[in-house]
């Protein structure tokens, strides 16, 4: 195989692929953990807690800022 052809050739799955609710569980405390660490480094800096975050999305410049698309 060369670079001109180099292509991952795709696989049938048979099942859905779904994560368990106690993966989840797992998942879901590792990131309020994280959340929490992130507040704490903030407050020893004297910074309000959510001074980083950005609630929307960020936006591009050349078209539609709902979509991201290019105008038309």
């Amino acid at each position: 195989m060369n670079a001109a052809n180099a292509q991952l050739r795709l696989i049938d799955n048979p099942r859905p692929w779904r994560l368990d609710e106690r993966t989840r569980a797992i998942g879901r405390k590792g990131v309020a953990q994280a959340r929490e660490a992130l507040r704490r480094g903030r407050r020893s800096r004297g910074q309000p807690p959510d001074a980083d975050h950005d609630a929307s999305p960020p936006r591009r410049r050349d078209g539609d800022p709902r979509t991201g698309r290019a105008a038309a």
